[in-house]
């Protein structure tokens, strides 16, 4: 095991207040990029299903044109009338949508034409507290050192990993690798992160003491974004909220 440094016993910490939270506003107000990621979740036969398309480009009032989504390596099926929750990720938030098909169409590539949206809600999830989670993870050093850990919370930028011993010294990097299940739908992110402090919980009477490593998360493609994103709609976000 590696040196101690900076490490000392401390409690656990008081719940976390209530996520901040937006009002409705319209899509041209988020100001999207080209290029951004958007999870399209649709009704198929009695399951619900989640894909990722790229935004091409929208005009105001009048729609928004993505690519056709893919699945398994294959172009889906969409018909035109058929009716989507969008959600993405910009700036600070994570927003969702409904919209419907308007055109389909395979020239000059393959993409869709949805309808403008009348409404959009967000959640302010970068400044929201962190999401509480036990989910199994894999911590891999800069020096390919392996230790299998436990992500107890969550947020867009990083998480409370704890493990039977230190994973690594503060400041230093490694990779985490973990899954998370969102509605039927499993995704694995691998994340470079840095490690930003490090503590020793207390030892309970249902659990030993364990190493606390407070991680942020580095350069985070939208697409990872988008997933912990709906992670945090998912366990923060009123049923009301998340079924836009």
């Amino acid at each position: 095991m590696p040196a101690t440094q900076d490490v000392k016993s401390v409690p656990s910490t008081q719940a976390d207040p209530p996520p901040a939270r937006e009002g409705t506003l319209t899509l041209d107000q988020i100001k999207l990029n080209i290029g951004d990621s958007i999870q399209l979740q649709f009704q198929k036969g009695s399951e619900q299903a989640r894909c990722f398309v790229s935004l091409i480009g929208y005009l105001e009032n009048k729609g928004v044109i993505v690519t056709n989504p893919v699945i398994d390596g294959n172009l889906m099926l969409v018909r035109e009338g058929q009716h989507f929750v969008a959600r993405l990720f910009s700036g600070k938030s994570a927003y969702a949508f409904s919209t419907s098909v308007r055109r389909v169409t395979s020239a000059p590539f393959p993409h869709l034409h949805l309808d403008w949206p009348r409404e959009v809600r967000g959640l302010v999830v970068r400044q929201a507290p962190r999401s509480r989670i036990n989910i199994i993870c894999h911590a891999t050093t800069v020096n390919g050192r392996g230790v299998a850990c436990v992500a107890r919370d969550i947020s867009i930028g990083g998480a409370l990993v704890a493990a039977a011993e230190e994973i690594g010294r503060v400041g230093s990097g490694l990779t985490l690798a973990f899954r998370v299940k969102i509605g039927d739908d499993e995704h694995t992110l691998t994340l470079t992160c840095t490690i930003r402090s490090l503590n020793l919980s207390r030892a309970t009477a249902d659990e030993q003491s364990s190493y606390l490593h407070g991680l942020s998360f580095d350069d985070m493609g939208s697409q990872d974004k988008l997933v912990i994103s709906a992670l945090l709609y998912q366990n923060v976000v009123s049923a009301e909220e998340a079924d836009l």
